[in-house]
């Protein structure tokens, strides 16, 4: 997608509806990549039955679980975007120019952003793991271990961005202007990434201890209750360049990693993994009790059917694979037949194998 967009640009003058079909054609692309893979390698056998052969919504714990856990993420991931565009109207206000080179230093934390998410996430899944497996040392050394993993990528980050700091802005745009603007940027955007990727880290390792709400709460307060407003006076009331709003961000960013930092090293991890093994025991119990439940009444119906069946043939069924009826002399005979055969193929075709079954 990013060679298309900087060939169509520079090459054929490409206008924003031409980047915006690039943009589409890829994420389809990648969607249906990601599902044959999936289904290609089996990773889905296990969720199939969830996925299309049950209705999920009769579940009403599994669904006040979903929603207590989703709709945090979903405001916080919502306030974020709504920040940086917000910021980006900040920067209109100080002209056209500033406006496009803030928007173009957009994709620069969108990179940075992808980089410590992926920490994040990594860690997140380690200590739910160790914390609903009852092992809170582990977990506070594994959450430990991945802030200090995060910081040090963040600074190798940095390092290799300064370093192409002269080259950079000539990919990004080809308005010497802009250019000057990213280059001045640069430094600062460079000491924000530290604080952001300590922050996101934080953030998903609160998360992880089942507190959601508390990481989207402090994350939504240091945004909307610092950075906007630091960025307002600096644009709209005291007329300064991007380097003001650029320094809003970055003390934004301090007192999140700060506030979710003291909040992680705070934390009670034997008691938060007591709370969520519970939680746990709670949750199988009540599945448990909705399979049983469920399977009962599926053995009760297909009883009845089996019932309606010998009834309407005036006996017991002989076979399993053949019904034969008899409705005012004419005979109906249905049989089922099945064959499995074992054929080997090569990968590929077991993956194209897999997709059309599992659509099928």
């Amino acid at each position: 997608m990013v060679v298309l967009s900087w060939a169509g640009l520079h090459f054929y003058d490409a206008d924003l509806v031409f980047l915006g079909l690039i943009m589409l054609g890829s994420n389809v692309i990648f969607l249906l990549l990601n599902i044959m893979l999936c289904i290609g390698f089996g990773w889905l056998e296990k969720y199939e039955d969830g996925l299309i052969r049950s209705l999920a919504l009769r579940n009403r714990p599994l669904m006040k679980e979903f929603l207590k856990t989703s709709a945090p993420l979903a405001l916080g991931s919502m306030l974020a975007y709504a920040e940086w565009e917000l910021l980006t109207v900040f920067a209109a206000f100080l002209g056209p120019a500033e406006a496009a080179a803030w928007a173009a230093l957009g994709f620069v934390w969108d990179v940075f952003e992808s980089t410590t998410e992926a920490f994040g996430d990594a860690g997140e899944v380690r200590v739910s793991y160790q914390l609903g497996k009852g092992r809170p040392q582990l977990a506070r050394l594994s959450s430990y271990k991945c802030m200090f993993m995060g910081l040090t990528m963040s600074i190798v980050m940095s390092i290799i961005f300064l370093s192409m700091m002269n080259v950079l802005p000539e990919f990004l745009t080809t308005d010497q202007t802009i250019q000057d603007m990213l280059r001045m940027l640069f430094p600062l955007m460079a000491l924000g990434n530290v604080t952001m990727s300590v922050g996101m880290v934080c953030w998903a390792l609160v998360g992880a201890q089942l507190r959601y709400p508390l990481a989207t709460a402090i994350a939504t307060l240091c945004s909307f209750g610092i950075t906007l407003p630091l960025g307002a006076i600096f644009t709209i009331v005291l007329k300064y360049d991007l380097k003001g709003l650029t320094f809003s961000v970055i003390v934004g960013y301090i007192m999140t990693a700060t506030l979710l930092s003291t909040v992680l090293l705070m934390s009670d991890w034997e008691k938060l993994s007591e709370r969520i093994r519970e939680k746990l025991g709670a949750d199988e119990q009540a599945s448990s009790d909705d399979d049983s439940s469920s399977s009962s009444s599926s053995s009760s119906s297909s009883g009845e059917e089996e019932e309606d069946a010998q009834e309407g043939i005036g006996g017991p069924l002989t076979t399993k694979d053949t019904l034969a009826v008899d409705i005012g002399g004419i005979n109906a005979k249905a049989s089922e037949e099945t064959a499995v055969t074992s054929v080997h193929v090569t990968s590929p075709d077991r993956i194209i194998d897999r997709v059309i079954t599992w659509w099928g």
